[in-house]
């Protein structure tokens, strides 16, 4: 199972999303992460939590990297880079799953038509693969942009989530505690486990029978 967070638009959460899904998933079984923005900032989060993780952003590399990695894992994520490079089409060609993770914002719900187009161009391919779900991250809860984003959003080829992930400090202070929320005691952050494993129930469900 190979499970990507993608996206043009920089700062919609991917690294943050990818991570927590590596460690909840790491509960359950074998992960390791494929970290391919130059920032490397997902591989940095994992040294602190342990788990396993490769860095590439060779797109050649990347497409015989991720059914290797899928042999010796139950899951393999991928923090995808910032932009629609070689690199992102390398994953979307190469993965089971594409999460793809918008803000509510007038910018990040009209410019997310680009991925999606990669997205389309790779189904086709591939007979219907990736599978792939937009989620609305970093909300703030009975906002008018949240619900026009919702609107927009729900017209897409691509399903939404019904899952959001609202804007929660316990989850901006992660990275730098080198944590995720499930070590965080705090109440607003058990708040957020259960908003990610919300997340995460609702997108394995699309790939569920693979």
């Amino acid at each position: 199972m190979i499970i990507a967070l993608t996206n043009q638009k920089g700062g919609v959460g991917k690294t943050t999303i990818a991570v927590h899904l590596a460690y909840w998933l790491s509960l359950q079984g074998s992960v390791v992460l494929v970290d391919t923005d130059v920032q490397q900032s997902s591989s940095n989060w994992l040294t602190d939590l342990k788990i396993p993780f490769a860095i590439t952003d060779d797109p050649e590399d990347l497409l015989d990297l991720l059914p290797e990695l899928s042999q010796k894992y139950d899951a393999v994520i991928v923090d995808g880079p910032a932009g629609l490079s070689e690199v992102t089409k390398s994953i979307l060609y190469g993965c089971d799953l594409a999460l793809i993770p918008c803000k509510p914002s007038g910018l990040d719900t009209h410019s997310s038509h680009k991925i999606l187009r990669i997205l389309s161009q790779a189904q086709r391919i591939r007979n219907n693969f990736p599978k792939a779900a937009l989620l609305l991250n970093q909300a703030v809860k009975g906002t008018i942009l949240l619900k026009e984003s919702i609107d927009l959003l729900s017209k897409s080829t691509v399903p939404l989530l019904s899952t959001i992930i609202y804007n929660r400090q316990s989850i901006s202070d992660a990275p730098g505690q080198g944590i995720t929320v499930w070590q965080d005691p705090t109440p607003a952050a058990k708040i957020a486990s259960q908003d990610f494993e919300s997340l995460f129930r609702e997108s394995l469900k699309l790939i569920n029978g693979y």
